[in-house]
């Protein structure tokens, strides 16, 4: 059985029009590159295939295709042409669809017009085939994403343009401390006993250390290396003097778009970690904050309190 869905495949990959006699023209419309709000992304340009029901004359190009291939006569070709017509007004009539192949189909509608649907990956010679939709992100987005991945960052763009000759530099004196050592001859002094006896090294255990009881017979006794004085003991750490007064300015350290880089972010400051909060700022930017005022002076002077490693803190009115 001859069938001419495979005909009309063929047709539409060089040819913009292809004319069904008796039923309708299938027409193939661009589409231009255009943005879409909804997606959020530039939609590639696309070619189309349309319907038009009006345009059903003989152009006579479907029935030479089918000659071409079947090996048949023109007739018998438009008797295939019209036969696979009435079919798909059979199936239209009794409330079916009519499939063609990878086109698309058709439906009838409530006016018994004749509607067809088609599809997006249609085999057709499309000249855009390869290209894609491109995904855009809002300015403010990125905006968020540029300071999460400043406050991130362990050193100022002056310091890294540094760290490269830095390395280099360090490199090279390692190879001269390298040559040095390696090209400096050792001298051994060798005795002659040392030739005639096979004598191992004397082995001696440690020596327990004796301490000095003397002052302790005195009335006095030394405090250990490792015991802190009366005047460090008296010294209060920065993150004793933090304070949340419930104020509308904040004393913020970091600023991270994710409740995760939180997390890992007060695991690398254990110091302040007991002290730290979270202000979430907009819909991706979270700020971490050790101490809230109305009083910007003394949110301030804390900041100036703080370890070398927080100088990037700043108050947030």
């Amino acid at each position: 059985m001859y069938t001419i869905i495979e005909h009309i495949e063929y047709l539409l990959t060089s040819h913009d029009c292809v004319v069904i006699p008796g039923w309708g023209a299938l027409v193939a419309q661009y589409g231009e590159s255009h943005y879409n709000p909804v997606a959020g992304h530039i939609e590639r340009p696309r070619r189309e295939v349309g319907f038009n029901a009006s345009v059903n004359h003989n152009d006579g190009m479907l029935a030479q295709s089918i000659v071409r291939r079947e090996g048949i006569s023109y007739d018998d070709a438009m008797r295939v042409v019209s036969k696979s017509v009435s079919m798909f007004r059979q199936q239209l009539s009794q409330g079916n669809e009519v499939s063609l192949g990878r086109l698309g189909f058709f439906k009838s509608t409530d006016d018994q017009r004749i509607e067809f649907i088609p599809f997006y990956h249609e085999r057709s010679n499309d000249n855009y085939f390869g290209l894609h939709n491109v995904k855009l992100r809002p300015l403010s987005e990125e905006a968020d994403r540029a300071e999460a991945a400043a406050a991130f960052a362990p050193q100022s763009p002056r310091h890294r343009a540094w760290s490269r000759p830095l390395q280099v530099a360090a490199s090279i004196l390692v190879l001269l401390c390298l040559t040095v050592v390696l090209t400096t001859p050792v001298i051994v002094n060798r005795n002659h006993q040392d030739y005639a006896t096979l004598n191992l090294p004397k082995v001696t255990m440690p020596q327990q250390q004796v301490l000095d009881m003397t002052a302790a017979d005195n009335g006095t006794q030394q405090a250990p290396a490792d015991h802190p004085t009366e005047q460090e003991a008296n010294v209060e750490p920065a993150s004793s003097l933090l304070l949340d007064e419930g104020g509308n300015s904040l004393l913020v350290v970091a600023s991270l778009s994710s409740m995760e880089q939180v997390e890992v972010y007060k695991q690398h400051h254990a110091d302040l970690a007991d002290k730290m909060q979270v202000s979430k700022a907009s819909k991706k930017l979270y700020h971490v904050y050790v101490a809230r005022s109305n009083d910007k002076k003394h949110l301030y002077a804390l900041k100036a309190q703080l370890p070398d490693k927080y100088k990037k803190a700043w108050v947030k009115p």
